[in-house]
This record gives structure tokens, sequence and C-alpha cells, in this order.
């Protein structure tokens, strides 16, 4: 062999070398999920695992007699999750609550059924039945119920239409904490609403329903994506979502195009692709 050949084999090795040592750690980093503590024995688990993109944040409170854990995102982050709360207790998960039926809020449930009670409102749990998706909840309400477990409580509250029919708020009373699902949810800040008119979103009812929420006695606020937020950060969200649908229903009253209204969205609440995506819904729920 001569001395380019030897030096292009070496030059190889490395290069080899240097991959393999690579791939061995991305892979690493993206099979552990960030389990921070919020209050007490209230912990949030938040980052990005393997292929899920934009996943959910999911509240986990650890009781002397087993955790309660809202929401279980996708389906393969069953056993990642499982694995984050394994870091800060030895207590089994008992219940599950599912703030609405979308799938990456609920796409662990089929593997948590064989564990776990799983809770969810009547309309979410219709959804999933409706829409042929697995693990739907053994556990409905229609109003409000209370998982009491290990001297402690947490309340499944529903207060009405936005994001779907289905949306409940997920409040721990004691920690002053509350998890919104989806009615709240956003990135960098940004908060806009996301209505799913297939399952019954609506967004004339939505800032009710967020003040409804606002009587609870919270300081602390879990959106369903995003960075963690505060009573003043929910009570600019509501605001924000009443200014959208009265900017909407003005726009549509005066005959401005879904271009015009579209660009309007753009420029002034930052909206994105996502929720651009209901704007054909948003008008034609408040033409009248």
């Amino acid at each position: 062999m001569n001395r380019i050949a030897v030096n292009l084999s070496r030059a190889f090795l490395i290069l080899l070398i240097g991959w393999i040592a690579y791939t061995q750690t991305s892979q690493g980093q993206g099979t552990d999920l960030n389990i921070k503590k919020l209050k007490n024995d209230l912990y949030v688990i938040e980052g990005t695992s393997n292929g899920s993109g934009d996943v959910g944040n999911v509240a986990v409170y650890v009781t002397s007699e087993g955790v309660i854990l809202v929401d279980d995102r996708f389906a393969q982050d069953h056993d990642l999750i499982v694995a984050a709360v394994k870091r800060v207790t030895s207590q089994p998960i008992r219940y599950v609550i599912n703030t609405h039926h979308h799938g990456d809020h609920t796409g662990s449930n089929l593997r948590f059924l064989a564990t776990s009670e799983l809770i969810a409102h009547t309309n979410a749990r219709k959804h999933m039945l409706e829409g042929n998706m697995p693990g739907p909840p053994q556990i409905a309400f229609t109003d409000q119920t209370s998982v009491f477990l290990g001297g402690k409580e947490v309340r499944a509250i529903y207060y009405g239409r936005g994001h779907t029919d289905g949306d409940i708020a997920v409040y721990f009373p004691a920690e002053h904490v509350v998890h919104l699902g989806d009615l709240m949810a956003g990135t960098r800040g940004v908060t806009n609403p996301v209505v799913d008119y297939k399952n019954g979103g609506r967004l004339r009812d939505w800032p009710a329903t967020l003040d409804g929420i606002l009587k609870l006695d919270i300081d602390t606020v879990i959106p369903g994506h995003g960075e963690i937020s505060t009573r003043e950060g929910l009570v600019a969200h509501r605001n924000k979502i009443a200014s959208v649908r009265d900017q909407i229903s003005g726009l549509v009253r005066d005959g401005k195009s879904k271009d015009e209204i579209g660009k309007l969205l753009v420029s002034k609440f930052d909206f994105k692709p996502i929720n651009m995506g209901g704007l054909d819904g948003m008008m034609a729920e408040l033409k009248n």
C-alpha cells in the first residue's frame, strides 16, 4: 500500500471514529427527558424526545401513595416519561389526567391503561372514541372531579369551550398551580389560539372559559406547550385572545378578505402557520 493510500485510510478511520462518537452522544442526549421541580412535590417534564417535535408539558405530582400525572404526550414517550418520574420518586404512577383528547397529550394512554387510572372530560373521551384513538380513559366527568391521594388533592375542572369542547383545567390547590393544556400553549411567549372546530372548539367562548379559571387561587400556570407562566401571563393571554376575537369579528363585518385579515393577524399578533390553519373557521364563527 503506497503512502497516499495509507494516509487516506488513516483519515477515513479518524472520521469514522469521530462519527461514531458523535452519533452515540447525540442519541444519548435525545433519550432523557428533562424533569424539573416546580413546587414542593410538583414537577414538570419538559424537553423533546426522539422525533416527537413540539411536545407537551407533563405535570408530575408526587404523593406518599403514588403519582398523579397530567398528560402523557406521544406513544413513543411512555418509557421516557416513566424513567423521568423514577428519577424523582419510587412511587408508581396511579392516575393520568388528560387535559384534552389530542394525541400529543394522550398518546401514551394505551400503555398507562395497564397500570393507572385515566381521567378526562366526557367530550374528550367521546372524541377519542369517535377518532378510534387508542387508550380512551376509563373515567370521565362533565363539570368537576377530584383525585385524593396521599393526603393531597388534584381537581379537574371544566369551564367551557376553547381549543376544543373537552379542555379542562387541572388545579393543584395546595401549590396554587394550574395545568391548562392547550387552553394556553405556545413557544417563546407567543400564545395565540389554535381552534379545533371539528371537535367543538370556539374562539368566541375562549376568554370566558379563561375567566372562570382566573377565579382560582393560582400564581403559576403550566401551559400545554412552552414556558411555565404566571397568573399575570394568563391574564395577558386571556386579553390577547379576546382582542384577536374582536379584531377578526370587526374585520369580517367590514367585509375584509381572508388575505387581509391574515396579514393583520401576522403583523399585530405574530400569528404562525398553525394559528392561520383555523382562520376559515374563525371567520365563519364570527361573521354574525
